[in-house]
């Protein structure tokens, strides 16, 4: 009972005092004098002591006890401040020292990855390099093989060629057909029109082409067939379906025949869709050279075949006023007719033919001259601007008016060299050299006759074509040949 009095008491004295001082100041009622910390095994020798003097001391020891377990509260805390603070710094450190360790592991990581990713982009460019090496490779064997492929197939397209061109089989006379059969060896026979016909066979079937591609089959009738005799009774239906004028079996002219079917295969052949419309083109302060580009290039936006290529050539008419002016015109040409003597046992050669053809002629001009405006008489003269690939010559030996045959003797070079008569000034002066290779003639007159060729194979040897039948010539060179029954003359350009 007494010790819980004290307690209360002395928690009495210690409220009491609570208020009297603050932080190590003493209490009034004590003396000035320090009390120094008794030490803490003195619990017996305070109780020796009487009651007040003991509750006094007592209270004092508490009051003292107390300041001191308030300093060492205060101390403890700022231990544990001090050391939450250490623990901070040291945490703070340590996660600096994670921060900068993550920072070198990620800077080792990046550059590990940079160098593994420099490493990969190295290893990805030689396998880049690799492959495309490899695909290059392979390209340049398919390449190879393409061209090999085309090399091969090309050799085969120029075996074909050689078989067509250098073939000796007949046609068979289906009743008056010699000036149809006539024609078409000759054609078939023309080296530079068929290698260009089997180079673009393809092209052929696949378009709505029936003469052309009757003619075609006629072609690998030539080389596939084992009998000497080839039938053109497909060739000849599919011709008389467009052209009524050869159903039946009646006699026809052969250059009527043979122009009829060039143009045909002009028409199949061309391969302008939608022809541009024609259009006048001025000359006026522009060189030969550049009027006969234009005209050609303005022209083959209307038709452009591998007929126009073979067989056309580009004539340039010159027109020259009495002032010294001249303008000019263009046109294609197919074949060149050109007139016989009237007499019929005169004798003429080809040069003079053709002098006659291309000679100057006088002409008046219905609109005036652009540069003296005024009507004036003009002098005319035709040339070649390009000459042919093939040049077909028609002597005019049928005289429709009177109803006769020309039996004119003609003579004509096996080599023919056309220079006088291509234009100096329109880039194709040295394109004039040709050789003879064809000769479609007739014999009798223009009530009975018959058409047979003579043409010359792989340059060297001339056989004589008369329908079914295929005679060979002797070896024999002719520098040029002498005929009342030459025809039609196929000259190749060298």
């Amino acid at each position: 009972m007494s010790n819980k009095n004290e307690a209360n008491t002395s928690e009495y004295e210690l409220n009491k005092t609570k208020d009297s001082f603050q932080g190590n100041d003493l209490p009034k009622n004590s003396s000035k004098k320090k009390i120094k910390m008794p030490p803490l095994k003195t619990k017996q020798t305070y109780k020796k002591k009487s009651g007040l003097e003991y509750i006094e001391k007592k209270s004092q020891i508490d009051k003292e006890k107390k300041i001191q377990m308030s300093q060492t509260l205060i101390y403890n805390k700022n231990k544990i401040r001090s050391i939450e603070d250490i623990e901070r710094m040291n945490k703070e450190k340590k996660e600096n020292d994670n921060i900068s360790n993550n920072d070198l592991d990620k800077d080792s990581t990046s550059l590990e990855t940079e160098k593994s990713k420099n490493l990969l982009d190295s290893t990805s460019i030689s396998e880049k390099k690799k492959e495309k090496e490899k695909h290059n490779s392979k390209k340049k064997r398919r390449k190879s093989a393409d061209e090999e492929m085309i090399s091969q197939k090309n050799s085969s397209y120029d075996d074909i060629i050689y078989e067509i061109c250098t073939s000796t089989k007949g046609l068979k006379n289906l009743g008056n057909t010699c000036f149809m059969n006539t024609c078409l060896q000759t054609l078939i026979h023309s080296e530079y029109f068929i290698k260009s016909l089997i180079y673009k066979k393809k092209l052929i079937s696949t378009r709505n082409t029936p003469i052309t591609y009757y003619f075609i089959k006629l072609l690998e009738l030539m080389i596939s067939q084992d009998n000497d005799v080839v039938s053109p009774k497909d060739f000849k239906e599919i011709i008389s379906e467009k052209h009524h004028r050869f159903r039946g079996y009646s006699q026809h002219d052969c250059q009527e025949f043979c122009r009829i079917l060039l143009e045909d295969m002009n028409q199949e052949l061309n391969e302008i869709k939608t022809p541009e419309p024609y259009k006048e083109l001025s000359t006026l302060n522009k060189s030969k050279m550049e009027c006969d580009k234009e005209f050609d290039e303005t022209f083959k936006k209307r038709e452009n075949s591998l007929i126009m290529d073979c067989f056309y050539s580009q004539i340039i008419n010159i027109f020259k006023c009495e002032c010294g002016f001249e303008t000019y015109s263009f046109q294609k040409v197919l074949d060149f007719p050109l007139l016989l003597p009237k007499k019929n046992d005169s004798k003429t050669t080809i040069k003079d033919l053709l002098d006659e053809f291309f000679e100057t002629e006088e002409i008046k001009f219905e609109t005036k001259c652009e540069k003296c405006h005024k009507k004036t008489n003009h002098e005319k003269k035709a040339k070649f601007s390009q000459p042919p690939n093939i040049l077909i010559l028609s002597l005019q030996r049928i005289d429709e008016r009177r109803k006769r045959k020309n039996k004119c003797s003609v003579e004509f070079p096996d080599k023919l060299s056309i220079a006088d008569y291509i234009d100096d000034d329109c880039g194709h002066k040295n394109e004039n050299k040709y050789e003879l290779y064809g000769i479609s003639k007739h014999y009798g007159d223009m009530e009975f006759g018959h058409y047979f060729a003579y043409i010359k194979l792989d340059g060297k040897r001339w056989y004589e074509f008369n329908d079914s039948k295929v005679i060979s010539n002797s070896d024999e060179k002719y520098s040029s040949f002498i005929s009342s029954s030459a025809y039609i003359l196929f000259y190749k350009k060298l």
